[in-house]
């Protein structure tokens, strides 16, 4: 297949060519973001050029084939069928792919510029770690990071070989007419991929489809709940406050020990604004420490470094432009740094670490260490040479990591959980950078995973995210093998302590079974754990390694995540729903009954406007869903024979006071009913919503 050569292609997991080409042959990264202008006219020229060409002599785009799995469309998409006539962009991606993530705005940008014009973006989903082929765990990939067009599950690589792609991402541009008009790879190429769709709309004028394709968005699948893919946690040095990094609600979370719900920072929608609690705003935020009275975050994809006062509540930028930096450039600037924080751009900030009074930062978007000195309010490089690899070197500068994410302190050396090399990495000032456990001996080996326990060569890890010290071991979330385990800093020995290995997504309620568990934090001889993708806090008491669901009481939901989902199949196991103890009901046996529920709501809280709340009743293999649109929602059930029935009766619903403050609240009856000649010919359940 030929193809449009645009960036080298280097057999090298998740790397962004961007950032890993030469300084001279980079673009200098924007100190603002601003309003997107489109393509250059030499882009356009190229582009116009390009098209002509492959037009003049086309050849047709490998279509795709009938076994492969869709997610986010109501059924199979064909080039020769439902996508003939459209503009096709394919986008080869793995989720674990911090470079992946970066080029998510350009595709929403293309999107919404281009879509009502013929434009339809697919994500092919080429899985690196094993865990990333399980359907499952690619679904809530989809929905974390908020991707609204159709993906297809490309589990055997078969489209990644008839493409040729060659590492992640990588794009594939298809005419209207099925025309296969190249490929491009690496991070940046939203101005060709840009001028390459505006030449395709100037050659195909008239004549093509701008019917959008059957959506059926993963997302409408799960209602909002208290957290949305939490990601990072920290524990206050008293052990009585504990903050969430609620990454998909944009926001941070306070309660206090025993979850009690004290504040939020941000309002849950995305964006960099400084301010008030309810009036800042981030976006995916992730690692976080306390340090001198204030909390600094690291909002992960506003590529800032955010500062919490736990007195005011106020929130600041200390660090970061809100554009992404290109660190191969810095690292070789002569001046190298320390660089005023509030005008150098970051590259997505994972995780921050305060020690003696210094800020040490997993910058996983450029494969790096930084530090942030907060009396100065300056950063400066400190580790890593900005390859995505994982390269031992006592010169701190001469090391490499692949996507470091997360940081602890034994205190002597800072141990990095390094994601991509699967790997746990001890750095010392003497000693320089050197692999305690996981990764391969080969640097650019970043395949080098698994799931085995030990001592010695070999131990493996699969995609580690999280990483803690306590009495002297390392604890490690090993996400993708959804395990907590332990490492000996003094042997290197790996032991798993809690997790089957298998997701949990089912058993939430199970101390054992987690899924893509992402942050760590511990108190005394307790260890809390951000359950990323079971939206749970876990509590593992480290002396009987007894794991519990923290229950969190009174967390709102933010107004704008409250009204996007839906029920779909599967019911929630929120954690702090409340089991109502079986009820007597007698009714009318022979006839319809309706079942009414009474929703007492406070002054001030009213049912949140377009919010997937739901009713559902369950008489034996009978199921019936009704949208609660009102406070007396009704739900009819079946004609009952005289005697004894089982009913269930289940309620998710929102409520909202008029500032934006909401609650979900989850609500279950077990209900014994008999039905019998002349009984009542309805039943009434109530239920008091108390903030």
């Amino acid at each position: 297949m030929r193809f449009i050569l645009i960036a080298v292609l280097l057999l090298i997991p998740c790397l962004a060519l961007a950032e890993d080409e030469p300084a001279a042959k980079k673009k200098a990264a924007p100190k603002k973001k601003a309003a997107p202008k489109g393509p250059s006219e030499s882009a356009l020229i190229w582009a116009r050029d390009t098209v002509a060409e492959r037009l003049k002599d086309p050849e047709e785009a490998q279509d795709f084939t009938s076994d492969l799995e869709w997610l986010n469309v109501r059924e199979g998409l064909y080039l020769g069928k439902e996508l003939r006539g459209k503009i096709v962009l394919l986008d080869f991606w793995t989720y674990c792919c911090i470079n992946c993530i970066h080029i998510l705005p350009d595709l929403e940008y293309l999107e919404a510029k281009y879509g009502k014009r013929g434009l339809v973006v697919i994500g092919v989903h080429s899985a690196k770690f094993e865990n990333e082929k399980d359907v499952t765990q690619i679904r809530e990939a989809i929905q974390r990071y908020e991707i609204h067009h159709p993906v297809v599950v490309d589990k055997m690589f078969s489209l990644w070989h008839k493409y040729g792609a060659r590492s992640w991402p990588t794009f594939a541009l298809v005419a209207p007419d099925g025309t296969y008009i190249g490929r491009l790879s690496g991070e940046g190429r939203r101005e060709e991929l840009e001028a390459l769709i505006v030449a395709l709309l100037e050659q195909f004028e008239g004549k093509i489809d701008t019917k959008p394709v059957p959506l059926r968005l993963e997302r409408e699948q799960r209602p909002a709940g208290q957290l949305n893919y939490p990601g990072k946690i920290t524990v206050s040095d008293d052990g009585k406050r504990l903050w969430i990094a609620d990454s998909n609600h944009n926001r941070v979370v306070e309660v206090d020990a025993t979850g009690k719900f004290l504040r939020a920072f941000g309002d849950g929608q995305r964006g960099l604004k400084d301010g008030a609690p309810k009036a800042a705003r981030f976006f995916r935020p992730q690692g976080m420490d306390v340090h001198d009275g204030g909390l600094y975050v690291c909002d992960t994809e506003n590529h800032a470094l955010r500062r919490i006062d736990l007195a005011s509540g106020a929130v600041t930028t200390v660090a970061g432009t809100g554009a992404q930096g290109n660190h191969w450039k810095r690292l070789r600037d002569p001046g190298h740094g320390p660089w005023t924080g509030t005008e150098t751009p970051l590259n997505s900030p994972w995780d921050i670490l305060f020690v003696n009074g210094t800020g040490y930062i997993a910058m996983a978007g450029s494969h790096t260490l930084w530090t942030f000195d907060p009396k100065a309010n300056t950063v400066s490089p400190f580790a890593g040479d900005a390859t995505e690899r994982r390269l031992d070197a006592k010169d701190l500068g001469k090391a490499a990591f692949a996507q470091p994410s997360g940081l602890a302190f034994d205190g002597t050396h800072l141990y990095v959980a390094d994601s991509e090399s699967s790997a746990i990495v001890r750095v010392g000032l003497k000693e320089g950078v050197t692999t305690l456990a996981g990764g391969s001996a080969k640097p650019t080996d970043l395949f080098h995973y698994g799931d085995v326990d030990g001592k010695g060569l070999g131990r493996r890890f699969q995609h580690p995210l999280g990483i803690a010290f306590h009495g002297g071991l390392l604890f490690v979330a090993d996400s993708y093998n959804h395990k907590i385990k332990t490492v000996d800093p003094a042997t290197g020995e790996v032991r798993t302590i809690l997790g089957t290995g298998g997701r949990g997504q089912t058993n939430v309620f199970r101390g054992e079974s987690f899924m893509e568990p992402s942050g760590l934090a511990v108190h005394g001889d307790v260890l809390f754990v951000a359950d990323t993708n079971n939206h749970v806090i876990r509590r593992i008491v480290l002396k009987t390694h007894k794991a519990t669901t923290v229950k969190l009481t009174g967390v709102p939901v933010p107004q704008r995540h409250a009204r996007v989902g839906g029920m779909g199949a599967a019911w929630p196991e929120l954690a702090d729903t409340v089991y109502h103890p079986a009820l007597e009901v007698t009714v009318r046996a022979d006839a319809k009954v309706p079942v009414t529920l009474d929703l007492q709501l406070p002054v001030g809280w009213k049912l949140t406007k377009d919010a997937p709340s739901v009713m559902r009743v369950r008489l034996g293999t009978d199921v019936r869903d009704v949208k609660v649109t009102t406070t007396s929602p009704q739900a009819s059930i079946p004609a009952l024979t005289p005697g004894r029935h089982d009913l269930h009766v289940r309620v998710l619903y929102y409520v909202c006071q008029d500032e934006g403050d909401c609650r979900v609240r989850s609500v279950y009856w077990p209900l014994r009913v008999t039905a019998k000649a002349g009984g009542p010919e309805a039943a009434t359940l109530s239920d008091r919503f108390e903030p």
